[in-house]
């Protein structure tokens, strides 16, 4: 018994209706082969990322209070360091202590000059020259005084130079030039804001 037919008329149409179906399973055979190795890839990276979602929760839950508690430390530390950052309108007022602490000290404050202020996204830097006179150690015990005060203010550039006059005590007077910065909350509201748009 023949496989296919002798009749050349019948061959045509088994060769017709055989070709559809050879169509469709090259169809099949190409694109959803591809389509398997891709899923089964994506099925593949799936079951790694829910191992390590699996593992990262499972350490979370082993330091979960140790955790809180370095939370709350950290948040701790962030309001203490925020008190002792002056909000704009205590400026003033930290000037003011400056010249104080030279009258204490017994130093002459030649100059306070404030330079241009540099916005931040959180804080404003402000730097003032100071220029003061006075003998070795009142110099020395006035920056000392200045890194004491309630808020944080730095002096930089330090340079000292010798005047051609001696204190009662005939210690020779110094010039002291340096520049001292602060940085500084913003009242009106823009550290924070700046704050939410950088989340």
């Amino acid at each position: 018994m023949a496989l296919l037919p002798s009749d050349p008329q019948q061959q045509k149409k088994l060769l017709l209706g055989a070709l559809p179906l050879l169509l469709l399973f090259a169809y099949w055979q190409f694109y959803h082969g591809a389509r398997k190795e891709e899923i089964a890839a994506l099925e593949q990276r799936l079951e790694q990322l829910e191992t390590k979602n699996a593992a990262a929760r499972a350490r979370a839950q082993q330091g979960g209070p140790e955790l809180e508690q370095k939370l709350a430390l950290y948040e701790a530390h962030i309001t203490r360091l925020e008190q002792l950052v002056p909000k704009a309108e205590e400026v003033p007022k930290l000037l003011h202590d400056l010249t104080l602490r030279a009258q204490e000290t017994g130093i002459e404050l030649a100059r306070l000059r404030p330079n241009e202020q540099t916005p931040g996204p959180y804080y404003t830097l402000h730097t003032y020259d100071v220029a003061i006179y006075g003998n070795y150690h009142e110099v020395g015990r006035y920056l000392a005084s200045i890194g004491s005060l309630p808020r944080i203010v730095t002096p930089y550039d330090l340079t000292l130079q010798p005047r051609q006059e001696v204190d009662r005590s005939g210690q020779v007077r110094l010039q002291a030039d340096f520049r001292i910065k602060t940085y500084v909350l913003p009242s009106d509201g823009t550290a924070e804001a700046n704050g939410h748009a950088s989340n």
